[in-house]
């Protein structure tokens, strides 16, 4: 069945379609919520309000959308919200804690472990990466975790920003030359 079907399902009382959107759907939410908050209890929570409002708004869901859509769209606004009431965009992305450590424990676990060189070389490509992210303006960084993070289309964050395709492609130019600016600062080429 398809996201849609399943909510579809889910909004007649089938709890086993719930169950199985939230189980497709738990680890990409939390990856992306992480990436906006600054906490892991903070994406927790976020993913969770974002289920209970899929399930409340079921009936606000527009037929002949992509239901990732909707998602995102209802996770970002809590996110926006959240960072408001904790006035801490300006921390959005910690450099000193390790994404895949914590939110990836699936694929990349299983391939193989880089040497010892190969490791610390990651890990302070990351860091720099992180640092360089806060120095960028929150619409721009939120496109760029939307596209090279999430992998979504253009299209797609356009909806769930709700603007037009024009200004995300905009917001991305601008966060990669803003980006570019604050790693070569940082001595990153």
């Amino acid at each position: 069945m398809t996201d849609e079907e399943l909510l579809i399902s889910a909004q007649s009382g089938d709890t086993q379609s719930l169950g199985v959107l939230v189980t497709r759907w738990e680890r990409p939410l939390y990856r992306f919520v992480y990436r906006m908050l600054p906490r892991p209890d903070d994406a927790k929570d976020i993913c969770q309000e974002t289920f209970l409002r899929v399930m409340k708004k079921a009936h606000r869901f527009r037929k002949g959308s992509r239901f990732s859509t909707w998602l995102y769209q209802i996770a970002l606004n809590l996110c926006r919200d959240q960072a408001r009431r904790s006035r801490r965009w300006s921390r959005i992305l910690d450099p000193h804690r390790e994404f895949d450590e914590q939110i990836d424990s699936g694929a990349e676990s299983r391939a193989a472990q880089p040497g010892p060189w190969d490791s610390v070389e990651q890990q302070e490509r990351k860091r720099v990466v992180n640092l360089a992210l806060q120095q960028i303006p929150a619409e721009q960084r939120e496109v760029l975790v939307l596209k090279e993070f999430e992998g979504l289309k253009f299209k797609e964050i356009a909806a769930i920003l709700d603007c037009p395709e024009s200004t995300v492609k905009s917001r991305m130019y601008y966060g990669l030359s803003g980006l570019r600016t604050a790693l070569l600062r940082r001595g990153f080429t």
